[in-house]
């Protein structure tokens, strides 16, 4: 105990008296641990902030209440509703209004209306502003809050897409047809999760929610003083039985984020990859480290040797020097950490109330810092105790170096190779994202291993090119042959550092072109205008006259007319109207994803649910029948989202339209927009041309598509960021062997100037010797950095079920092989300026 309290003392007397050695393991510490700490702090802000926003509603609840039915729940009356007399069995809210442990009751009224103003006509979902400001999961960002029977509130994008303003009249239609109108009175700050979509919505005070939805579809509880969520729950539910369903609204919570989501595991194994390679580059860069640091106190080691220091003794103080830098540098990532986890919020606009700190991560963080530090001085901390004091205290290593890789090197290296190949194929092949991450890490080791091996013949192939620049070009080449270790640890961190880039830019190109691929399937259509009979009968609405002229005047919008029909959908045993429109081929400029092939037929998606799976039986490969007089037609349910967005209608290919109605009429337009960013200002442009017209509904995708782009292209935007804090660790590193190189070979560049090497001379040798590396690592960084950037692109995109699309920028990755030249040359420029600066007699003093 006392023999390691003294080793700790020496170690912080060692660090304070030369702070500048550390300061690059401090550098490489604190940045590995603290993008360790930013992935789990930014992973759990995420998803605390996922459940604020996507579950905002139930968050705040303590049990919710789902009548079976719904009609049997209080509702307002309408001011036309006569007094009734009370029902003989009474409504789900009047049984819990009864019950004890209950301290509010809410209803909660969802529904839509349709409305029609100057500027804009269409469908608006219904929500409820609660009456207790405790429920209440969003802020008044401007107005004031709706209160009687004729007010309401919106939020923003409502607003901005159908030309609303505080103070507007909202003339809209109650359940029933009756005509209302509301006044516009606040713009509320719904704090809504992109990755929900856009959807407009009117927000009105329980009374005017449940005239304009028609029910309680949800009664909202909060529990007493004393009464847990749970208990509450189990109290309404054995009171109620079979008449509702009872959930906690943590339960709610979590089922409403996984839905919008999915596992947020993926996300967090993501991060975490790019941790685990941090980590990979921090402990390169600190070896190295610490390598230098043994060398520049050889004679220091060796004074200590010669006064009757152990080698024991002199590995354990090397290693509690490790261990206390360990901590500090990793204490000083935790603060690293947290404060980039803030940052990268801030970037996504996640609020710093949704901060959440896992303590077990944080210290798993630290100990794992700790553990790498000492890890990585081990071979420098015995490679220094099997100095002997003599060879220690002599001013240039005695030790030759080895220039042909060991058989065990090449065993070991190869096996590494082929067993990380095999895991990166299955986990693409599988769609496994931790075994193909584990494979490339496996398969890296295997690469840096055989660095050594690869180096020379690499070295030999550029000598020709070296020895065109002269003296200087050969003394460069021959010193890279010479030191093949060192040649190789210097090679080592550029491919490090090129590699990781490369891999990132291949990763991401691959990721936003397989992102956009994915978010066109899903919306494959911007912006769709279709004609509604309200009729009821065959006849098939069309088009008003001069329509499709006054939309190709919107700017930024390209249209085209679709023909459609009416016709009867048989599936089972159900059958039932429908319009029907028919795709023409050659639409790609419209259409941003894939079109109907003659006998298919698209339907909405909600037709595809499990829930109505199981009823209808409509399933994606399934046949249904289209009907219009004596034609039927036979089709095949295509995987499709072109009939989304549009209300409830179906779409087939040109081809089979003719046959089921030769005379079909236009019944629909649809357009695309040039600027998908501007979806809502756009819109708003094409409702203010639809207003006029009753008949006219406003469908498509854009704003829904745009909101899930925007914040996957924000995260894809926050992934780039953290890996690249991986680059900046290994970029270290390359100073750091450089340095060590001009530690080793001071009395090698002494003599060189002593027989008439000029300063300039040995600035240029080290800059072509960098420039020689830069190459060699440049290359091979680049080759692992492509494959593994496609690796992981299709094994991520793989496990979240969604098809990749590969891509290479070829003119980021050119950039690449520059810039590591011009970073190589320029990592030298201080380490040569100190090997130029010794004078030649001090630098081949012998003391």
């Amino acid at each position: 105990m006392r023999t390691g309290i003294t080793d700790i003392r020496r170690a912080w007397a060692n660090i304070r008296a030369y702070p500048g050695r550390f300061a690059a393991v401090l550098l490489a510490i604190s940045i590995g641990v603290g993008f360790t700490v930013t992935t789990v702090v930014f992973t759990e802000s995420f998803r605390t902030d996922l459940v604020r926003s996507i579950g905002a509603a139930p968050s705040k609840v303590d049990v919710l209440v789902f009548p079976f039915d719904a009609a049997s729940s209080e509702q307002p009356a309408s001011e036309q509703d006569p007094p009734q007399e009370p029902a003989a069995t009474p409504s789900v809210a009047e049984q819990l209004a009864t019950m004890p442990g209950i301290a509010t009751i809410e209803p909660i009224y969802r529904g839509a209306v349709q409305f029609a103003t100057e500027s804009a006509r269409g469908w608006l979902a219904v929500e409820t502003i609660p009456d207790s400001q405790q429920l209440r999961w969003f802020d008044l960002e401007s107005g004031s809050w709706p209160t009687g029977l004729d007010q309401v509130a919106v939020d923003p994008g409502t607003a901005e897409r159908n030309g609303l303003t505080i103070g507007g009249v909202l003339p809209v239609v109650v359940p029933g047809g009756t005509s209302r109108s509301v006044t516009i009175v606040g713009i509320l700050d719904l704090q809504r999760s992109s990755l929900g979509g856009a959807q407009d919505a009117v927000f009105a005070a329980p009374a005017l929610a449940g005239l304009l939805a028609g029910h309680a579809w949800e009664i909202d509880l909060l529990a007493a003083p004393g009464i847990s969520a749970d208990e509450l729950r189990a109290q309404v539910s054995a009171a109620l039985g079979d008449r509702a369903e009872v959930q906690t609204g943590a339960a709610v919570v979590e089922l409403q984020a996984n839905q919008v989501l999915g596992d947020t595991g993926v996300l967090a194994a993501v991060l975490l990859t790019f941790a685990a390679i941090a980590g990979v580059v921090a402990a390169f860069v600190i070896a190295n480290t610490f390598t230098i640091l043994v060398t520049q106190r050889q004679r220091q080691i060796g004074l200590l040797r010669c006064v009757g220091a152990s080698r024991r003794q002199v590995r354990r103080s090397l290693l509690a020097e490790a261990g206390l830098i360990g901590l500090i540098g990793a204490l000083a990532g935790v603060l690293l950490g947290v404060v980039m986890a803030l940052v990268t919020m801030a970037v996504v606009n996640i609020s710093f109330a949704s901060l959440t700190i896992p303590v077990i991560g944080v210290v798993v963080a630290v100990a794992v810092g700790m553990i790498v530090t000492v890890l990585a001085a081990l071979a420098p901390a015995v490679r220094a105790m099997r100095v002997s004091p003599l060879a220690a205290l002599s001013p240039v290593p005695t030790v030759a170096e080895a220039t042909s890789a060991g058989r065990v090197r090449l065993v070991v290296g190869g096996l590494l190779i082929v067993a990380g190949v095999a895991a990166m194929v299955g986990g693409v092949l599988q769609g496994v994202l931790l075994l193909a991450v584990a494979g490339g890490a496996v398969s890296a080791g295997g690469v840096l291993i055989l660095l050594r091996t690869w180096v020379p013949p690499l070295i030999t192939a550029l000598r020709a090119v070296a020895r065109r620049s002269g003296v200087v070009g050969r003394l460069a080449a021959a010193n890279l042959e010479r030191h093949p270790q060192r040649a190789a640890s210097t090679t080592g961190a550029l491919v490090i550092a090129v590699g990781l880039i490369v891999m990132l830019q291949v990763a991401t190109a691959g990721a936003r072109a397989s992102i956009t691929t994915a978010l066109a399937g899903h919306y494959p259509l911007d912006v769709s205008v279709t004609a509604t009979s309200g009729s009821g009968d065959r006849e098939t609405a069309t088009l008003p006259a001069g329509l499709t002229a006054q939309l190709s005047g919107v700017e930024g919008l390209t249209t085209i007319e679709i023909a459609g029909t009416t016709a009867a959908l048989t599936s089972g045993d159900a059958e039932f109207e429908l319009p029907v429109l028919g795709v023409p081929t050659g639409i790609d400029a419209i259409v941003r994803a894939g079109t109907l092939a003659e006998g298919s037929i698209a339907v909405p998606s909600w037709m595809l649910s499990e829930e109505v799976a199981g009823t209808t039986g409509v399933r994606v490969g399934d046949q249904l029948t289209l009907a219009r007089g004596s034609v039927r037609l036979t089709l095949t349910v295509a995987d499709s989202r072109l009939a989304d967005g549009q209300g409830q209608l179906a779409v087939i290919a040109a081809g089979d339209l003719a046959r089921l109605d030769p005379a079909a009429v236009p019944a629909a337009i649809w357009g695309r927009l040039d600027d998908a960013e501007a979806a809502d200002e756009a819109i708003s442009r094409i409702n203010r041309v639809l207003a006029p017209y009753a008949s006219l509904q406003l469908g498509g995708a854009a704003a829904d598509r745009v909101a899930v782009d925007s914040a996957l292209s924000t995260a894809l935007g926050v992934l780039t960021s953290l890996l690249a804090v991986a680059a900046v660790i290994a970029v270290v590193g390359i100073g750091n062997t450089l340095a060590l190189s001009v530690v080793e070979r001071t009395r090698e560049s002494a003599l060189l100037r002593a027989l008439g090497l000029h300063r300039r001379q040995l600035r240029w040798m080290l800059a072509a010797e960098a420039a020689l590396l830069a190459a060699i690592g440049a290359v091979i960084g680049i080759v692992i950095g492509t494959v593994y950037g496609l690796v992981g692109t299709a094994a991520t995109f793989g496990q979240v079920g969604e098809a990749v699309t590969l891509a290479f920028p070829i003119g980021q990755v050119l950039l690449v092989l520059v810039l590591a030249l011009v970073a190589g040359v320029a990592a030298s420029v201080l380490p040569a300026r100190r090997a130029a600066a010794a004078h030649p007699t001090e630098a081949l003093a012998e003391v």
